[in-house]
């Protein structure tokens, strides 16, 4: 392009030709502040984008797939008494903790006392008569068909005072695990019947964590895989468990293989019934190259990043990419140990050009964690 005149009436503002009209030279000059001494303007600044840079260092990847499931507990049952009966006090709280044979119920057993107490008299004068048909079979006074009719006699009276005690045993209606005991289904002076239901027991120190996978993943489902579990009571957080049964046949209802792990509740945090979301760790890659997704770019000529050099100068760096994993992005072709990369801000850079890295991130760290939305299904 040709110079400029020197005239005072011509300038260059801001790299554009302009030529002033007459009689307005005082605003000219006080707009063209660039201009040099022979009415050309300065050359301007370089243009500096600022980004985030990171400098990629070798880490662990983890290949995640996420299903829903729900929580059950360990063991659940609702308590119901073995004979008939009319309840005679209740032994413990509305939602308490109770060990394995604490008593939960004591029914009137008067008429089972009783019985036990003849049971036990029987049995006594039936081992009298038993020793006495013994001592004259030994002196050839009896015959050894009476003393073997007393001994079976004697064994018929045994087996009642069991029956008998047995019976009011079962007056006493007891915790058949440790758990929690949930609320009263019946009152004091209730009468009962065998099928009366008390009250429910749940063991809930370590919850079965139920979710299906579909008939592809059934080579990688395995006993001992990690899982995390998430739920809306506690958004943001994590409660780890492990695979503890993969079904060996698909459910033909829905072409589903059942998958449960333990999952730890000591602190009683979780309850039986909830909906989750469950992380499945699929596989695990050692010493992988990971970028956040907003530092990879793309053309037609395929992926790439902004390589940043020691004097803070960008250049475009073509990658090969494998597994994308909930905001990260691993890549396996292309990228050293080691390198500085931009990793937030791509947009507003071209080839070769100086970088301003920002003291601050320009976004928030959210990359690589995983995203809390709503649950994926309702249950399994």
């Amino acid at each position: 392009m040709p110079p400029w005149p020197s005239s005072p009436q011509s300038c260059r503002l801001r790299g554009v030709p302009w030529r002033a009209p007459a009689g307005a030279l005082a605003l000219v000059a006080g707009i063209a502040t660039g201009c040099g001494p022979e009415g050309v303007a300065a050359p301007q600044e370089p243009r500096l984008a600022t980004v985030e840079v990171m400098r990629v260092t070798p880490e662990l990847l983890v290949d995640v797939a996420v299903f829903s499931g729900q929580l059950d507990a360990e063991h659940s049952v609702l308590v119901r008494p073995e004979i008939e009966g009319v309840v005679a006090s209740i032994e413990f709280e509305q939602g308490q903790v109770v060990k394995e044979n604490d008593v939960l119920f004591q029914l009137r057993n008067g008429e089972q006392a009783a019985r036990l107490r003849e049971a036990r008299a029987n049995r006594d004068l039936a081992r009298q008569r038993w020793k006495r048909a013994e001592r004259l079979v030994e002196r050839d006074a009896s015959s050894v068909d009476t003393r073997d009719v007393a001994k079976a006699e004697y064994e018929v009276a045994q087996a009642r005072e069991e029956l008998a005690k047995l019976e009011l045993d079962h007056t006493t209606i007891r915790a058949p695990f440790d758990g929690v005991a949930g609320q009263w289904l019946v009152d004091i002076g209730e009468r009962l019947e065998v099928e009366t239901e008390l009250v429910r027991v749940d063991a809930i120190e370590r919850l079965q964590l139920t979710f299906g996978i579909s008939d592809e993943g059934l080579s990688v489902a395995r006993p001992g895989m990690k899982v995390q579990a998430w739920v809306r009571p506690y958004p943001g957080q994590k409660f780890p468990g492990e695979v503890f049964f993969v079904s060996p046949t698909l459910d033909p209802r829905n072409r589903r293989i059942w998958v449960k792990a333990w999952v730890d509740n000591a602190d009683h945090r979780l309850a039986p019934g909830l909906f989750a979301n469950v992380d499945l760790e699929v596989r695990r890659i050692e010493d992988a190259l990971v970028v956040p997704e907003s530092a990879v770019g793309s053309d037609q000529q395929g992926p790439y990043l902004w390589r940043v050099d020691e004097d803070d100068r960008a250049s475009r760096l073509p990658i090969e990419i494998g597994l994308r994993e909930r905001g990260v992005v691993e890549v396996i072709h292309g990228l050293s140990p080691g390198t500085r990369i931009v990793s937030a801000g791509i947009h507003k850079i071209d080839e070769g050009d100086s970088l301003r890295i920002a003291e601050t991130p320009l976004l928030g760290r959210t990359w690589g964690t995983t995203p809390e939305g709503s649950l994926i299904g309702e249950g399994t």
